[in-house]
């Protein structure tokens, strides 16, 4: 412990005063946290650095702030988790993975295609041979999961009515229901390959809509996609401007369907809930037992 807490000899590159706790190292050598903190670079090209080579690094990161001195904001784009954004130039042709130009700052020549994806299935994929946009089957199967979540709102409103059958209050005397089926993909993933001496991909990646776990509902769901989609086509065409001008966008498929702008009804009438009822009328009025409103319950409930 004496050896964890004990004072370290200054920064070898700058001088600076090394932490005293989970300093960091290059070759072995305690390196300053201002010092280490500039290092922004693919994660094989940082495992294998070397003391030489992050000295090399410095070199490029301190070229690389001429470039942040003339960037100028032409777009910035909303792209995953914790406000994440992709900073774009169109003036100078330059693109940066943060609203604060806080990171690498990339020239548009130095990208030589991307992919965008749903998961693993290929949406739009780019590079100076043209740009193809593929058709989706994200809202097919989305619509498909109709019946799932009309079956999970029947089930849900069911529980609520026999809750209230004894007395007419909520008793909370049935389990909360939840919807737990998947959607039908989890992200958009995004992959920059780009001709560059610390990045050979830049990979970044945004959720795909999720269904309420109480409420689900197709049309909501399909309002969200469509949102993300037009982040995405912002995207695709802020990365044509900056670094394919002269490319043609193909679309691959027959583009957005129908049946996604489709309005997607809500769970049917339930008769189920009304036969119960009418059971339970008979049993108080001594036209049932107790042991025959029971049976007749489970019946009607498929249970």
């Amino acid at each position: 412990m004496m050896g964890l807490f004990s004072k370290k000899p200054p920064c070898p590159i700058c001088g600076g005063k090394i932490p005293l706790i989970l300093p960091s190292k290059i070759e072995g050598e305690y390196i300053c946290n201002n010092c280490f903190g500039k290092i922004d670079m693919g994660a094989d090209q940082e495992s294998s650095l070397t003391m030489q080579g992050f000295r090399d690094y410095l070199a490029f990161y301190e070229q690389n702030q001429i470039l942040k001195g003339q960037f100028v904001i032409s777009e910035q784009i909303d792209f995953g988790l914790w406000d994440t954004k992709i900073t774009f130039d169109y003036q100078n042709k330059l693109f940066c993975m943060s609203k604060n130009l806080d990171k690498t700052v990339f020239e548009g020549k130095a990208l030589k295609a991307f992919v965008i994806k749903e998961d693993s299935t290929p949406l739009f994929e780019g590079s100076a041979a043209g740009i193809r946009r593929y058709v989706s089957t994200v809202p097919e199967r989305a619509i498909a999961m109709a019946p799932q979540i009309a079956q999970f709102a029947m089930s849900r409103q069911m529980a609520r009515t026999l809750d209230r059958l004894d007395d007419g209050k909520v008793n909370h005397s049935t389990p909360i229901q939840y919807f737990h089926i998947p959607e039908p993909f989890q992200a958009f993933n995004v992959e920059l390959h780009v001709d560059h001496p610390y990045w050979s991909v830049i990979k970044c990646d945004m959720d795909g809509p999720r269904f309420d776990h109480t409420h689900p509902d197709v049309n909501n769901y399909l309002r969200d996609y469509q949102h993300n989609i037009e982040e995405i086509e912002k995207l695709v065409a802020a990365i044509k401007t900056m670094a394919l001008p002269e490319t043609s966008v193909q679309s691959i498929g027959l583009g957005t369907s129908e049946a996604q702008r489709e309005h997607i009804s809500s769970a049917p009438t339930v008769d189920v809930i009304e036969e119960i009822k009418k059971y339970k009328a008979l049993m108080e009025d001594g036209a049932l037992s107790q042991q025959e409103f029971d049976a007749k319950k489970k019946q009607l409930l498929g249970i």
